[in-house]
């Protein structure tokens, strides 16, 4: 099996710096003109990737990126919850998430599967990193585990929430992986050493402009004991 992980494109928000000032949900910007044009670029490389399903969070930044990749290969859209952003542990009132229903993306984004179970329904009001690691990886597990016999699969997310994704794959929570935005990182299932193996992170070389907007953690997270 083979999971590919990507990040939304750029953001209004990056763009437009009055625009949450007027939001009605300031957690849930679209992408910009030129988000648009990259989450395009990765729609087009996506046709060589063999993709069977699309996973995506519910904010409408991934909706949108996911949409570019679904209608280069006809494919349907599954929101899950699990691969929501993080909103750190301490959030401001304007990053408290409050995405649209999924029957409310669907009237706008009709890709969308209203048949898909998301592994959570939960809309995490602060998560720490730990716990945000914990998260993502009991939703990655379930995903895999879900399209174990029928994938690639890719999951579109959000730059903390991606790095973390990955590294519940790899079981290592201080694994270094590349988060730009619309980049790729694909992940293999090794069947002869029954583990999963890093092929490549922050594969960008399929945009004109390569990498933009990579983050990562500013401290390692702390296995428990």
């Amino acid at each position: 099996m083979t999971v590919y992980l990507t990040r939304h494109g750029l953001r209004e928000d990056w763009i437009n710096k009055l625009w949450r000032s007027t939001a009605l949900r300031p957690s849930d910007p679209p992408l910009s003109a030129r988000g648009f044009h990259i989450a395009k670029e990765l729609g087009i490389f996506s046709k060589t990737l063999g993709l069977k399903h699309i996973i995506s969070s519910p904010m409408e930044r991934c909706i949108q990126t996911s949409t570019a990749i679904a209608d280069e290969l006809d494919l349907p859209i599954k929101i899950d919850y699990g691969v929501i952003e993080w909103v750190g542990s301490d959030p401001r009132p304007d990053d408290i998430l409050n995405p649209l229903s999924n029957e409310e993306l669907k009237l706008k984004y009709p890709r969308i599967d209203l048949d898909y179970k998301s592994t959570t329904n939960n809309i995490p009001t602060k998560e720490s990193i730990e716990e945000l690691h914990e998260r993502t990886k009991i939703s990655v597990d379930q995903i895999i585990e879900k399209f174990k016999d029928d994938g690639p699969i890719i999951i579109v997310s959000h730059a903390a929430t991606m790095i973390a994704l990955g590294r519940g794959i790899l079981n290592d929570n201080n694994a270094p992986l590349r988060s730009g935005v619309c980049s790729l990182s694909k992940f293999n299932f090794n069947t002869t050493e029954n583990k999963w193996e890093l092929e490549y992170t922050g594969k960008s070389d399929f945009m004109e402009d390569g990498e933009q907007s990579h983050w990562t953690f500013k401290r390692p997270v702390i296995e428990k004991s």
